[in-house]
């Protein structure tokens, strides 16, 4: 390895392909630390530090000389990362604009409210008891599972299971419904 990270880029320039290996492995771990405070995903930081480096090789030839390797480094990948950044910002705020937008095409069904409060308070009366119990504690009364375990003297786990079987039972017998949805 040269004697000074200010010689590296010129020697990768002149094919020093073993040069760029040391490069990549002396400061990979570390870029991909920083791009994690950045992004705050370890997947993504080592997909943003490998990009670079990725680019960096395939741009040999028109990288313009730098006195200090490491610097330049970092900050390709803070630009990496605040492009990555901004690329999901845009990303999710399109979706958001795309949910709305299909929110307004939406064709409600035929049924009127009250028909349907009815069916929901009909289905939700044909539960098993304590199943029955225990799902209107939890989406009525918004009580966590641990509350409902605590006060009905039964484990949370119970207390998952008996939610998922009653949202099971409430599926089948809407279905109807939900399909007009």
């Amino acid at each position: 390895m040269p004697d000074s990270n200010q010689h590296i880029i010129p020697v990768i320039r002149m094919d020093g392909e073993e040069y760029f290996r040391q490069v990549f492995n002396s400061h990979y771990s570390n870029l991909c630390k920083y791009a994690f405070t950045i992004v705050r995903d370890m997947d993504e930081a080592e997909d943003i530090v490998q990009s670079m480096f990725l680019k960096m090789l395939e741009k040999n030839e028109s990288l313009k000389m730098v006195n200090d390797v490491k610097a330049y480094l970092y900050r390709a990948v803070h630009n990496y990362c605040m492009n990555k950044i901004d690329y999901l910002a845009t990303r999710r705020l399109y979706q958001q604009e795309r949910i709305l937008e299909n929110a307004n095409n939406v064709q409600y069904p035929e049924v009127f409210p009250t028909e349907l409060e009815d069916s929901i308070r009909a289905a939700i009366d044909k539960l098993p008891g304590q199943c029955r119990t225990i799902f209107i504690m939890s989406r009525y009364q918004e009580m966590r599972y641990s509350e409902i375990a605590a006060k009905l003297g039964l484990s949370v786990n119970t207390i998952e299971n008996q939610i998922s079987k009653a949202l099971k039972i409430l599926r089948a017998d809407l279905s109807d419904i939900i399909k007009e949805y």
